[in-house]
């Protein structure tokens, strides 16, 4: 009994993810015009919704498909303001959309654009993967670069 314990004990203790505390960089050029369906009132306002499917490179120089939606929950009266939208990302790894990392959170945006300023980060929580990803946690900071490339750095747990 004693050794089914140790034996119980030990393969806790050395069953850790195979994700943990892994970081993981991806980048890609300047995004494209994302798709717009104006949800709410018509033009800019609370219940817009942005699309874009764009190829990116992981730090390993993997071919990586990134899928955004990104939903404006909070709209700025001037355009001097942000507003608030909330992105629901998935990462695909493979072309069978087996191996994935989703992410989500909430970013202020400029009224002006479809994204970040230059230079600017944002910070989101990574919610789930698939395949190889499962259970995935951790959170992604994705800073937009000088050159209107991204680089999105996952720091997995």
């Amino acid at each position: 009994m004693k050794q089914l314990f140790l034996y119980a004990i030990a393969t806790l203790f050395f069953s850790g993810s195979a994700l943990a505390d892994s970081t993981l960089s991806i980048t890609h050029g300047p995004t494209p015009a994302p798709t717009i369906l104006d949800m709410g009132q018509e033009g800019d306002s609370v219940g817009d919704v942005r699309i874009w499917r764009f190829s990116a490179k992981s730090s390993n120089n993997k071919d990586v498909m990134m899928d955004w939606l990104m939903t404006t929950t909070g709209y700025a009266a001037h355009t001097t303001e942000l507003e608030s939208r909330v992105t629901l990302s998935v990462v695909s790894f493979d072309d069978k959309g087996k191996d994935t990392i989703q992410l989500q959170g909430v970013g202020l945006y400029p009224i002006t654009g479809s994204t970040l300023k230059t230079e600017d980060t944002l910070e989101r929580a990574v919610i789930g993967g698939t395949g190889k990803y499962v259970g995935a946690s951790g959170a992604v900071t994705s800073t937009h670069l000088a050159d209107g490339s991204w680089r999105h750095v996952f720091h997995l747990k």
